[in-house]
Formats: C-alpha cells, structure tokens, sequence
C-alpha cells in the first residue's frame, strides 16, 4: 500500500470538508481527503443567484431519479454536488437546523448521544451567526449564516400575506419556535457562497498533515478481514490504494455512500450476487429507506417582475405551518419557499416573468432506495425516492397547495399578482390539485437515509456512526439520517460532521 493516513475521507461535501479541518486540527493526525470533483470554486459557485446554472456544469453528478411511479412516471432531477463542498457548494444556501423533536426522535430510535440537548452545542459549534452569540446561536464558528443583503419586495409581500392570514412573523426559524412566515437565514458571507469548502477545508488546507486528492474517484473501500484498511482511488489514469491507518470514513453522501459500500462488498448479498460482486460483509440495510422532501408549486404572473439581485439565493422567505391534519407532538408540518422570480434558472439568468411558492412536506412516509446499476464505479447508481407513494403525504401536499392560493389572494400580495399559471384556477378540487401533484412535482434535494443509524438489522451504522460488525469504518454524512429532519438538510449535516469529529478524536 502507499500514501498512507492516519485518516482518509471519501467525499469532500457538506461533511467531509468539516471532518478534514477538525481532525487535522491535531497536527499529529494525517487526513487524506478524497474528492471526485474538481475545486469547487468558480464564480459561478461563490455568486449565490447562479445556483440553477450549476446543474449543467461540472460542479453535478448529473443524476436523475428512475420512473417515479408517484410522479406520472416522471424522472426527477436529482443534484448532486462534485467538488470541494458538495453540495453545499451548489444548493440554495438556506440555513435551517429542524425540529428540535427530529433529534429527539433520532435519539428514541436507539441512538444516545443524538438528542437535541447532545445536537444543540454542535450548531453552536459550527455557526459565525448575524444575530450573535446567545442561548440558541454561535459566532464563533466558521459557517457564516446571514440574513439576506437586499430582499425582494415579494418576499415581504409575502410575508405580510401570511401574518395576514393569521400566521406569526418569524425573524428566526432557527429560534425560539419555528412556526411562521418571515426570511431565511443564509449560508452567505460578503455577498459569496459560504460552503463547506470556504468555510472548514480552504483555511486548513496549508496544514503539512492534510492532503486533499481532487479529480478522484474512490472504487471501493478496502477490508482486511473485519477491518476497513484502505480506499482504492482511480485517479490520472491510474488507480492506486490509499491507506488508511485508524480509520475510512465514508462521506459520499445519500446517493454515492450507500453505492461505494455496496461496490466494497458490503449490503444484500441477494442484490450484490446479482452484480457479480464478491461479498465482503453481509448488512442488507444498505441502500434502503431513501427519503427526500418532495414539492409542489403554486406559479403565479406577475405584474411587475424585477430582476434578481446578483446576491440573492432565489429563495429568499418562507413559511412553516403545521397541517390542520396533525394532533402530534411537531409544532410545523409544511414548509414553503417564496421564488419570486421564476423559473430559477430563468431567474438566475435574468429577470423572470413569475413567482413561485413551493410547498414541501417536512416528514414524508414515502419511502424508497438506492441501488447498483452495474458492478462499474462509473456508472451512476438506480436513484428510486418513491415520490408521493405514501397518500398521507399527499394529502398535506393539497393542503398546502389550498394555504399556498389563500395567501396569494390575501394583501398585501394580490396586488402585484396577474393570475395563477400554475395549477391555474380551474383546478379546485382534490382530483385537479393532485394531478397538478404528480405531473409536476418534483423534490427539494434533501435525500436522507440510505446509511440510516440505529442498533438493529434495520440499519447500517451505531451512534457512533460505525458500520455495523466492521472496525475502522463511519459514515459520515445525511445517509446516516434515522428519520429526515424537518427542513432543509445541509445545516443538521455540518452539526453530524462537527460531533463526529469528536466521536473519532477520542480513538485517536
């Protein structure tokens, strides 16, 4: 074996650029970090409003879903992040940590250590906040959250819509409560994406014990017996074997973690025998129980559309409600993201000719998979999310679609609208606004779960985020998600990484 760690890194996203800084932190530690994608850091990247145009560029896998029978067989996008940060170096930079109840939960399932108490120092940990230092926030870390530099007057239109429809203004969703409509705190700082990337790797990068690897790819984790040793990486035409001295830690995220582990010899042995793949380590779990909020919108002309400002991330309010479906113990159930130029990608290259309100359930039932399409690394994996199979979560989808159009027809919004696009006003029933569901319906890009923790056969790694009956191998990213957290995911991935860094250091 040659070029050996005391640590390697698969993956240089969300995760994976926080576990590089942290752990080489140690000048004792040596970190190899492992990266399929290149830097990361083009311009297109840092400037927040051209997050769509990152979808047909280099900086994504490309993915796509397969036939989604809940979608009207549609295959729905499915972005990725390639690149120093993943994907949060090409997602909509909102900042949203969930439900205090998501931890909770998580720790119930048979995960101590993951409760909202033991989770909340951790966003303390990782946050250089704008409203500074208290109870509930950090400013001391390195991920800058920013309120946003000039908002949209739709935004506070909308705003003032929800509060007049009888919902509470929010200033911070990530504070006392998180009922309410009001702007999104961002992952923004000076006007420039802040990823993971230029929040963790980039200033640790000159350490002499952290080597980052871009442009390549990891073909299987290496095990000697019970013990992962090893990453084998293809890389300049070659492929070569990096070793790993404590620990592998897979950081891949949902979609390729699962598919790395599967292609190491590690998952159902039904499905790896079906590939061909010898199998190392028998854990059927692995790759199952995929989960994504899935969205709808309401589209909407405008009388006046201006174009979006260059620091914008496109998504700039919301809402979070709870269902009038709902007697449990979460105080929210959907949220909504106010577009007010749309389509984004128009938006980002210009001005748009409408708005858009995106209503996305926060815990769907709806469950599905990742799986090997073939025993080749290159090939993408089978990517199924099961969209809207389960009916509860489309009946909160209608739900919020019906809250979407009252807040719409409410002022001080209505007056700068010039009629629904989209489902247009004929649609009035159940039947019409789920046909409207399923033929336009897409994700907001949170997949969860594919690695989910816990103690029994149902899952892949413990508390401590260790692949079950192996040594010296973690996952580390949102594959690890027992249950999806009730918002946007990117945040509750940094805290993961941040008190898996802790977790490690106390083997080494």
């Amino acid at each position: 074996m040659t070029n050996g760690s005391d640590i390697v890194i698969v993956g240089a996203g969300s995760a994976g650029c926080v576990l590089a800084a942290r752990l080489s932190e140690d000048p004792h530690c040596r970190v190899t970090l492992i990266e399929a994608g290149g830097d990361g850091d083009s311009s297109v990247v840092r400037q927040p409003s051209q997050w769509p145009l990152l979808w047909d560029r280099d900086e994504n896998w490309g993915y796509a879903t397969t036939m989604q029978s809940g979608y009207a067989l549609r295959s729905i996008p499915c972005p990725r992040g390639k690149g120093l940060g993943g994907t949060s170096a090409i997602n909509a930079m909102i900042v949203i940590r969930g439900d205090p109840h998501d931890f909770d939960h998580w720790r119930d399932l048979g995960n101590p250590g993951w409760g909202w108490r033991d989770v909340l120092p951790y966003f303390l940990r990782c946050e250089d906040h704008v409203l500074g230092p208290s109870a509930l926030h950090g400013a001391a870390g390195p991920l800058a959250v920013t309120a946003p530099m000039t908002p949209n007057p739709m935004a506070h239109a909308f705003i003032d819509a929800a509060v007049a429809c009888g919902h509470r203004r929010n200033r911070d969703f990530n504070g006392e409560y998180r009922d309410g409509s009001g702007l999104y705190h961002l992952s923004v700082r000076n006007g420039t994406r802040c990823s993971t990337a230029a929040a963790y790797l980039r200033p640790a990068m000159a350490r002499p014990n952290l080597q980052v690897i871009t442009r390549a790819r990891a073909l299987r984790v290496v095990l000697d017996g019970d013990r992962a040793v090893g990453v084998d990486i293809f890389e300049g035409g070659r492929a070569r074997r990096i070793e790993a001295m404590q620990e592998v830690l897979v950081c891949a995220g949902t979609i390729d973690s699962p598919k790395l582990l599967m292609l190491s010899g590690i998952g159902d042995p039904v499905a790896l025998q079906s590939h061909g793949v010898s199998i190392k380590h028998v854990l059927p779990a692995v790759g199952r129980h995929l989960c994504d909020h899935p969205t709808s919108s309401l589209v909407l002309a405008l009388r006046a559309p201006e174009p979006a400002h260059p620091g914008s991330n496109l998504a700039e309010a919301g809402l979070f409600m709870k269902s009038a479906r709902s007697s449990g113990e979460y105080t929210t159930d959907l949220q909504f993201l106010v577009v007010p130029q749309a389509p984004v990608v128009t938006a980002a290259r210009g001005q748009a000719p409408a708005m858009a309100i995106a209503v996305q359930v926060l815990r769907p039932l709806s469950r599905g998979s990742v799986a090997l399409r073939s025993v080749d690394p290159l090939d993408p994996p089978l990517i199924d999310p099961g969209y809207m199979t389960d009916p509860e979560d489309l009946a909160l989808q209608i739900e919020g679609l019906r809250e979407a159009r009252r807040i719409a027809a409410a002022e001080p919004l209505a007056r700068h609208l010039d009629g629904e696009l989209a489902p247009g006003p004929a649609a009035a029933t159940d039947a019409h606004l789920e046909r409207h569901i399923r033929n336009t319906g897409v994700c907001i890009y949170h997949p969860v779960g594919t690695c989910r923790m816990g103690p029994g056969e149902d899952a892949v790694v413990n508390a401590e985020l260790r692949v079950h009956g192996l040594r010296g191998l973690r996952v580390v990213d949102a594959s690890v998600m027992p249950q999806i957290t009730s918002g946007n995911t990117n945040l509750p991935v940094i805290m993961i990484a941040e008190r898996a860094a802790d977790l490690i250091r106390r083997v080494l």
